[in-house]
Parts: C-alpha cells; sequence; structure tokens
C-alpha cells in the first residue's frame, strides 16, 4: 500500500502518542480531514474508539484513534 504523505504524517502523530493514540481534535487542531482518518479506519490502518475522559468535574466522550499492526507496518515501509 502507499500511503500519500498526509497519511503517513497522521500515522506517526498516532503512533508518537504509543498505547494511548491520538484523539480526533488533537488530529483536527493539526490539519488531519475526517475524510482522510475515515480512510485510514477503512483501510484497516487505525481503529477508532469512544472513550470517556474527565475534564475538571465532567466526564466528555472522545474519539481516541490507534495504530494496528497493518499501520505500523504500513509506517515502516
Amino acid at each position: 500500500m502507499t500511503l500519500t504523505v498526509e497519511q503517513r504524517r497522521a500515522l506517526a502523530m498516532i503512533a508518537d502518542g504509543g498505547l494511548n493514540g491520538c484523539t480526533e481534535g488533537i488530529l483536527r487542531v493539526h490539519g488531519f480531514s475526517i475524510a482522510l482518518l475515515s480512510r485510514l479506519v477503512r483501510d484497516d490502518l487505525i481503529t477508532i474508539t469512544a472513550e470517556r475522559v474527565r475534564v475538571g468535574d465532567q466526564l466528555i466522550e472522545v474519539a481516541k484513534f490507534r495504530l494496528t499492526e497493518a499501520g505500523r507496518a504500513a509506517l515502516a515501509t
């Protein structure tokens, strides 16, 4: 699979998050579109999960992205 520069950049940013991955908000702030992230999910390079996190005294739901084994392999090439 050939990755675009933007796909590779997104995978690298998610990889930098380690096991915790990266939130949608952080990825969006860095200019990644929902379409790009959706394609990476569809191509099984990343996963997305909904998680609750505490912000002050409130629990909010965030989308968390993590690399799959296929994503790690694609990034390594």
